[in-house]
This record gives C-alpha cells, structure tokens and sequence, in this order.
C-alpha cells in the first residue's frame, strides 16, 4: 500500500482519540481511504447486494472498530476513553499492543474472510441479525483465537465466530424484541439492558494489579480477572437469557414460539436463586424493569463465585458462573463462594436446629 496513505490513515485514528470528544462518525468520514483498499471494496460490493447504506456503513464502522481500536480504563479508574493500539501506553509490557500495520493486517484478514463466508446465504442471515438485533456494545462476531496468545492483538490470534450457541441468541433476542413478533418487546428491551451490562463489561475492580471499571471484557488487560473472550460473554448473555425461560409465570406462548423455532431446549427445572433456593418469578423482574425503584432490585445478576477465587470456568466470567440471584441471596452471599455459602447456611441451620431442641433459644 502506499506510503502517504498508511500516514494519511495513521493520523486519522491518532486525531481522533486525541479529541476532546471522540466521534466514531467522523472518524468513520475520515477514513475513507481504509474503505477503498481492494480488501475492503470487495467487501463493500458483497455488502451492498443485502444490507442498505447504512447497515453497510455499520458493518465498516464496526470492524474498524473491532480491528483498530481499544478503550481502556482511565488513570482514575472511572470511565474508559478511546486509544489506538500502537499509544506508547501500550508498547512494551503490555499484550494489547499492535502497531499500526498489525491492525491494518487484522482489518485486511477479516475483511477478505467476510467475502468468502458471505458466499454462504445462511451466513448473510446471520449477518444481517447481528445488524438489526445487535445488544452488546459494537457487536460484530469477532473474537480471539486464545487469551494466553501475546500479543493478544494479532492477525493470526483474530477470527470470526460461527457458534450455533451465538446464532441460537440472535434468534431468540429477534423473537423476543421484535415488536412484529412480540407486542411485549419494549418490556423485553429492558430486561435485555439488565442483563447488557452484566454481560459485557467489567465489574468495578480498584484493587489488584489490574484496575478497571466498565471495559469491554475482552479489552480488558488477558491476565485479569474480569477478562473474557467476546464468544464467552455472548454465552453468559444467552445463559441468563435462558434461565428466564424457567422462572416461574413467564409468558407459555413465547416458550411455545421458541421451541417451534428449535430456539428452546429442556425447561423443566425451575429457576431458583443459587443461595437461598427460592423460585425466580417473571411477573417480579417484568415490574421491577417496568416501573423500577432506584437502589432497589429484588433480582439482580451475579456470579456464583468471585472471579478471584480460584481458577476454572466456574471462577471466570463464564456461563458455568452467572445466574439470578434475589436481593437476598446476594446480600447473605457477599464476597463468599457458592460452595462456602451454603457451608455456612448449613452451619447456621445446624447450630439454630441443635438450639432449638435444646431450649436455649424459642422458635420466632
């Protein structure tokens, strides 16, 4: 490629993080000369055959996005800020880090893959939802290879996803957003931003050595705990979507709808919070969303073990350690384990059940 349009390019990206404000859109105007690269034109063309200008535009803007960008924590630990991959922040230590041709090779190498994966129809299909029906933020399916790759950032560590356990949420957040499908979508939109959060961002993490608040998982530094791979949020977004579909009073004609579509598998377990056990009821959450209290929730999301407490799945932000939990649950559970919180409701049980007998204490 020629030198003076790399430089041209470089600039743009660099002018635009450091903008007082950053604005995908203008960046987006300044970087038509990405877009008119033979990797990225063909692209286009493929584009247009299916999506309108403006999804395609979309389809760009995320992809630059995805291949070129980051927004890290800031020093304060309070908010995130958009940075390029090649910032000196970055270069050195860190596995984040990629130059500038590295990201345009990862452009290149995922944009010549969607050409050849727009050939199959049922991948446009695809495509088109994660377009309209698209809920986490700048979704695209794009993921990592491994997060033990350093650095992270590579072209050969970068792939596109085709997950049968992606493609099932897509269908499911279209079934139940769409008000074509669901006059009760708007109720759903909320119960979707709940669960949105969770899913995809960090927890608020000031201690340790890897500070962090509000970062997209999988931008989030490979070695801390809050990171995940973009696949594994998109399953604990579909895990906490899934067990809705077993709480008590949720609506049968929608569960009817998803299993006429191969959307649903077994429901025959309840839903129960994973502490005190208590069955999860859908008319609660559907008022809670509807008409919410501040400060006050009486489900909220959780993992069942802190992400610091060991090493495994059920340890990680993954769908193995992600449920509901009521306001109760997660007020007895604090930063205990699963496991050694129902070690101690059973100590506590024991110890009242052995009073108890003994006359040392009344029944309330």
């Amino acid at each position: 490629m020629p030198k003076p349009i790399t430089k041209n390019l470089k600039t743009a990206f660099d002018e635009a993080v450091q903008a007082t404000r950053f604005s995908e859109r203008m960046l987006y105007a300044r970087t038509e000369s990405l877009r008119a690269l033979p990797h990225a034109a063909k692209l286009t063309t493929v584009l247009q055959v299916f999506l309108t200008p403006a999804e395609v535009e979309t389809v760009h803007r995320r992809l630059t996005r995805a291949a070129f960008l980051i927004e890290p924590v800031n020093e304060d630990v309070t908010s995130t800020k958009y940075d390029v991959r090649w910032n000196e922040r970055f270069i050195g230590t860190d596995p984040r880090a990629a130059s500038f041709d590295e990201c345009l090779a990862i452009h290149e190498s995922l944009s010549t893959k969607l050409v050849a994966l727009l050939a199959d129809e049922n991948f446009k299909i695809e495509l088109r939802l994660v377009v309209d029906w698209g809920r986490s933020p700048h979704e695209f399916p794009i993921d990592y290879v491994s997060k033990a790759a350093v650095p992270i950032h590579a072209v050969n560590n970068v792939r596109l996803l085709r997950d049968p356990e992606y493609q099932r949420l897509l269908g499911i957040r279209r079934a139940l957003l769409d008000p074509k499908l669901n006059p009760d979508g708007q109720l759903f939109e909320g119960i979707f931003d709940k669960v949105r959060v969770k899913s995809y961002l960090t927890d608020r993490a000031q201690t340790g050595n890897y500070q962090t608040n509000r970062e997209k998982r999988w931008e989030a530094h490979p070695q801390s705990p809050q990171f995940a791979l973009r696949g594994d949020c998109f399953n604990v977004e579909l895990e906490l979507i899934d067990q809705l579909f077993r709480f008590q009073s949720f609506p049968p004609g929608i569960v009817r709808y998803l299993q006429s579509s191969k959307l649903l598998g077994d429901l025959t377990k309840v839903a129960r919070c994973p502490v005190t056990l208590d069955p999860l009821d859908f008319e609660v959450l559907a008022q809670e969303v509807a008409d919410p209290t501040h400060g006050k929730s009486a489900y909220q999301v959780g993992h069942m073990n802190p992400l610091k407490a060991g090493e495994g799945a059920e340890f990680r932000h993954h769908r193995a350690n992600i449920s509901w939990i009521t306001a109760d649950g997660n007020r007895i559970q604090g930063h205990l384990t699963l496991k050694e919180t129902r070690q101690l409701l059973l100590r506590i049980s024991a110890n009242y059940d052995a009073l108890l007998k003994s006359g040392e204490i009344t029944a309330p």
